[in-house]
C-alpha cells in the first residue's frame, strides 16, 4: 500500500528523454536518477507529475503529465515477496552492463534473458526499456538463470 505523502512527486525528466535516442541511456546517471525517482513515486505515492521543459522561438515550454500506478493492490502476492522481488530486481539492473549481459536474450535460450535498451523493436521502433524476460516454457532454463542472477548479486553486494 502507497504510503502517506504530503506532496505529489514531481520529476523531471529531461534527462531521460534527451538520451532517448542513446543505446547506452541505461549507463547515464542522470537517466538511472529519473528511473528511481519514478519508482519511488510509483511505490510510495502511487501517483507523479513527469515535467519536461524546452525552449522553442524564445519562449520556455512546459510539459506536465500526471500519471497515477497503484503496483500494491488486488494481486494477493504477500508484500514480503514483492519487496524481496523488487530488491532482487535493483540489484540486478544496477549491476554493470557486463555483467548483465551474460545472461542475454538469445534464440538457443528460447528469447529469455536480458535484453537490453532498443533490442526490443515495436513497429520498426526500438523500444526505450531493459529487462529479463522470463516464461514457463522451460522450467530449467528460469530455475537456471534466476540462481545464476543470485550468484552475480552475491558477488556484487556480497549478500544476497
Amino acid at each position: 500500500m502507497a504510503t502517506d505523502f504530503k506532496s505529489i512527486p514531481i520529476i523531471d525528466v529531461a534527462p531521460l528523454l534527451a538520451k532517448c535516442d542513446d543505446p547506452k541511456m541505461v549507463q547515464d546517471p542522470g537517466v538511472r536518477e529519473v528511473v528511481k525517482q519514478l519508482d519511488q513515486a510509483c511505490s510510495q505515492a502511487g501517483f507523479f507529475y513527469a515535467i519536461y521543459w524546452w525552449i522553442l522561438e524564445g519562449h520556455i515550454l512546459m510539459l506536465i503529465s500526471g500519471y497515477a500506478l497503484d503496483m500494491n493492490k488486488g494481486h494477493g502476492i504477500p508484500e514480503t515477496m514483492v519487496k524481496e522481488v523488487r530488491n532482487i530486481t535493483h540489484k540486478f539492473f544496477d549491476l554493470p552492463y557486463e555483467e548483465k549481459l551474460k545472461i542475454k536474450m538469445t534464440p538457443a535460450a528460447g528469447y529469455r534473458g536480458y535484453q537490453r535498451i532498443g533490442e526490443n523493436i515495436t513497429k520498426g521502433v526500438p523500444d526505450m526499456h531493459e529487462a529479463i524476460d522470463v516464461g514457463v516454457t522451460n522450467s530449467y532454463f528460469i530455475f537456471y538463470h534466476f540462481i545464476y542472477i543470485a550468484l552475480l548479486l552475491q558477488g556484487a553486494s556480497g549478500t544476497f
